[in-house]
């Protein structure tokens, strides 16, 4: 990780409103950014993009001073050992800001980090725009964090559409873009027939499918799979057909999961009804799955777009827990029952999940096909929330605007 010694040092007053700073924390923004940035130099091919993201944003174009793969961390407590060199992020960032003078500075989520961050870029720039792209979700633990976002931010563009209301009432300037996940929204109708993709994966189509998402972070493994492999032995003794798909966010995960298996002493195959795949099968996994055991996240929307039952769980370390739990704001945390402002789905939340609640849940919905159909029609419903069109696209035109750049 370097920074770059041809970076132009110019004064603030100088500036030529021909670079922006970014700075992105994780691999699903890594890739949303990337979008963004190929949006920026097809409108603006002279604009200069640097800061911190991932391996997609550089290949878009993007200098990176630091990779965001080295920020693969979970909760409070376990990020205290990276204090310092989130301190010499901020400062090499800070530096280059005042050599660079960019046009802008362009926080995306990581909140942990960019929230902070937008208070120092404030403090020593006063008049350097901050644009928010993807909202951290501060309005739904961390409320107090709003009075800082509304004294740094110069606007907010936001993936959710109830998110606008929320800052506008604090009077942060605020756009909703559309969401990322809606950019090709055929991908979520089924494209592949259930007999295709389970024979391509060497299930039996006529058997129960249930495929689990157990996170694409180290401690997320540790944390679930013990709690995962403890109801999945369970089910199957009551349901022996029931067949489990467990999908492998990535190469290094994978080795973790199949550590935490040997562990567990469960042991993929034919007899324990538990097959291994790579995420590359997700979009066609998720629509054909008769019931889905997500991780609190992403893979939770994705399943809603979808239109699949399905079961939210989550564990993470006491310290973060608690600290959520002394102040949130909101009472479900699933992303299919935010939307719809009521549960939907069963949230299974640190105290919660557990194997004997995984396994009753899980019961209930493959017991009960009515149930199942019930819950896929209210999730396709919430689908049309998430607006159509680039997100890509109109972000990159609000962030010219404010750097006062001109389109063709």
């Amino acid at each position: 990780m370097t920074v770059s010694a041809d970076a132009p040092a110019t004064s603030i007053e100088g500036s030529t409103k021909r670079c922006i700073c970014v700075v992105v924390g994780d691999m699903s923004a890594d890739k949303h950014v990337a979008k963004l940035v190929g949006h920026l130099k097809e409108l603006q091919p002279d604009l200069h993009v640097f800061g911190v993201g991932g391996p997609e944003m550089e290949k878009a174009g993007v200098e990176l001073l630091f990779n965001c793969q080295d920020f693969a961390a979970v909760g409070i407590f376990r990020l205290i050992h990276k204090v310092p060199m989130f301190a010499n992020i901020r400062k090499v960032i800070l530096d280059e800001i005042e050599k660079r003078n960019p046009g802008c500075a362009l926080l995306v989520d990581f909140g942990g980090f960019n929230i902070g961050f937008s208070s120092a870029v404030r403090n020593r720039f006063a008049k350097l725009p901050i644009v928010y792209f993807i909202s951290p979700q501060v309005w739904g633990s961390r409320p107090w964090r709003l009075i800082e976002l509304a004294r740094n931010v110069s606007k907010m563009l936001v993936i959710f559409p109830f998110e606008q209301a929320i800052y506008e009432r604090k009077g942060i300037p605020a756009r909703f873009v559309g969401h990322p996940l809606m950019l090709n929204p055929d991908i979520w109708d089924q494209q592949h027939s259930r007999q295709e993709v389970m024979k391509e994966l060497g299930l039996d189509p006529e058997k129960p499918l249930v495929a689990i998402f157990p996170g694409s972070r180290r401690q997320e493994i540790v944390d679930h799979m013990p709690v995962v492999a403890q109801a999945l032995r369970w089910v199957k003794r009551i349901r022996p057909e029931i067949q489990f798909v467990l999908a492998q966010s990535n190469e290094k995960i994978a080795g973790l999961i199949a550590e935490q298996l040997e562990k567990e002493k469960l042991k993929p195959g034919h007899e324990t009804g538990l097959h291994l795949v790579s995420s590359e099968v997700n979009y066609r996994l998720l629509p054909v799955a008769d019931l889905v055991w997500a991780k609190s996240g992403t893979t939770t929307l994705e399943t809603t777009l979808c239109a699949t039952p399905m079961i939210i769980f989550y564990r993470g370390d006491w310290l973060s827990f608690f600290l959520v739990l002394c102040f949130k704001t909101v009472k479900r945390v699933g992303w299919p029952n935010l939307l719809a402002g009521r549960d939907l789905v069963p949230e299974l939340i640190q105290l919660d999940c557990r194997a004997e609640k995984l396994v009753k849940y899980t019961l209930d919905l493959m017991d009960v096909p009515a149930l199942r159909q019930e819950m896929a029609r209210e999730l396709r419903t919430l689908r049309d929330q998430l607006g159509q069109g680039d997100f890509a696209k109109n972000a990159a035109l609000e962030i010219l605007e404010i750097i006062g750049c001109r389109t063709a």
